[in-house]
């Protein structure tokens, strides 16, 4: 029996994928890292005491007295380049794996004082599994094939497993009061909402509001393999992730705007791609799903 699950999950992840599709996530997923590596202030690592960025991260190794300002920059400069590789595509695979590695080096350096890399860990992740993937040339033929389908589907197995463990620890730790309780008016309380304390306490105020909040993320959570699972939900995973996470931002002043995008730039493409077939003369056509229809 697990033998059989075990290849019917490796047959569906090797079945064939539209380059597009392909070519649109990996090209988003290398804009989203230029983007955060374009925004942030990487200088701010070299100035904080050595004993604030020696945490446990995947650069735990590294000397916190080497973080300094110059080299910090240089990694960011050697990312951005490495971003315009891709948009470029002119040799993408190594500037997409030059951008992950500036990317993950700068987060985890500075999420070391800190969370450790809680803001850019969804981007990582998924990053991570492109590094690997082929990317297709403009003499590729525009017809699907396997080695264009794994690396999409992957992502969104991996989207699906990061947000439903997400919401199961929360089960494992809290049980179902993590909604049935004041938990989420304790956490609003602490937030520092940029539109101010009396914005939040309006909804902290209001038990039944902040129980329907924590109870619609939650949900939303464990329904995260199916929704990216079930090839027309895609997109409305994408709008939930964005209110949830936009939600967060409004109460908590937390930025999880990298998350967002992530999820955009894995799910969107994939749900247009399952509308459309591409005929063995090369013409694209766009199906209409029937009843019953709708897993990847």
């Amino acid at each position: 029996m697990i033998t059989r699950a075990a290849r019917r999950i490796d047959t569906a992840l090797l079945a064939p994928g539209s380059p597009q599709t392909l070519l649109v996530i990996y090209t988003a997923l290398a804009a989203i890292m230029g983007l955060r590596l374009a925004t942030r202030d990487w200088t701010a690592i070299a100035e904080r005491p050595a004993i604030l960025t020696s945490n446990l991260t995947v650069m735990s190794w590294f000397p916190a007295e080497a973080a300094v300002a110059p080299l910090l920059v240089a990694i960011q400069i050697a990312g951005l380049v490495g971003v315009g590789m891709v948009l470029a595509r002119w040799r993408p695979r190594i500037g997409f794996g030059t951008a992950w590695l500036a990317y993950v080096t700068l987060t985890a350096l500075w999420g070391s004082s800190g969370k450790v890399m809680h803001n850019d860990v969804l981007t990582v992740l998924i990053a991570f599994i492109f590094v690997f993937s082929p990317v297709p040339t403009r003499e590729d033929s525009a017809k699907p094939d396997a080695k264009w389908g794994w690396a999409p589907r992957a992502a969104l197995a991996a989207l699906g497993t990061i947000y439903f463990f997400t919401g199961f620890q929360k089960l494992r730790v809290s049980g179902i009061d993590w909604v049935f309780s004041e938990n989420m008016q304790w956490v609003l309380r602490q937030g520092n909402s940029p539109f101010g304390h009396e914005f939040t306490d309006v909804v902290a105020d209001q038990l039944w509001l902040t129980q329907m909040l924590s109870g619609g993320a939650l949900a939303l959570e464990l329904l995260a393999p199916l929704l990216l699972a079930w090839r027309w939900t895609r997109g409305f995973f994408a709008v939930a992730v964005a209110v949830m996470h936009g939600s967060i931002w409004m109460f908590l002043g937390l930025d999880y705007s990298a998350w967002v995008l992530t999820v955009a730039a894995v799910a969107v493409p994939s749900g247009i791609a399952a509308l459309r077939t591409i005929d063995a003369d090369g013409a694209t056509r766009w199906r209409v799903p029937l009843q019953g229809e709708g897993a990847a």
